[in-house]
């Protein structure tokens, strides 16, 4: 089986869900509006600036947020051929450089290492799930 999905759009953590086997597995949410495809959308980003300032801005709130007792988990969608352009790419170099000043207020990482994260703490029923990761 798989280690989890992403094909959900539905919330700003990971969350369980029962197999039709009666078996938990694990939903990984993705986003779509923290994601370089509104490049490509009309009402979108036309710039890498407005791209590197509204996530700046939803990592503010969402860091706030965790700082108030409610952590969240904010996912970006990249994609080379969009993101991988000069005029944005600055912006997503900007973002990045956001990140890092923010030091260990936040967890950079892959979404195997959040769905490892999420079977060894909060796996369902207690205890942890897969005992290979």
């Amino acid at each position: 089986g798989f280690l989890y999905d992403s094909d959900a759009y539905d919330d700003d953590l990971p969350y369980w869900t029962t197999t039709p086997e009666g078996q938990p597995h694990l939903v990984i949410p993705y986003t779509l509006s923290e994601n370089d495809m509104r490049f490509a959308s009309p009402n979108g980003f036309s710039h890498g600036k407005e791209f590197s300032t509204y996530l700046k801005d939803n990592l503010t709130y969402l860091l706030e947020e965790g700082r108030n007792g409610s952590p969240k988990m904010m996912s970006v969608g990249l994609h080379c051929r969009l993101v991988g352009r000069p005029g944005r790419a600055k912006g997503l170099e900007e973002f990045l450089e956001f990140v890092e000043s923010l030091g260990d207020d936040v967890w950079v990482t892959t979404r195997a290492e959040i769905a490892k994260h999420w079977y060894k703490h909060h796996y369902p029923g207690g205890g942890s799930g897969r005992s290979s990761l």
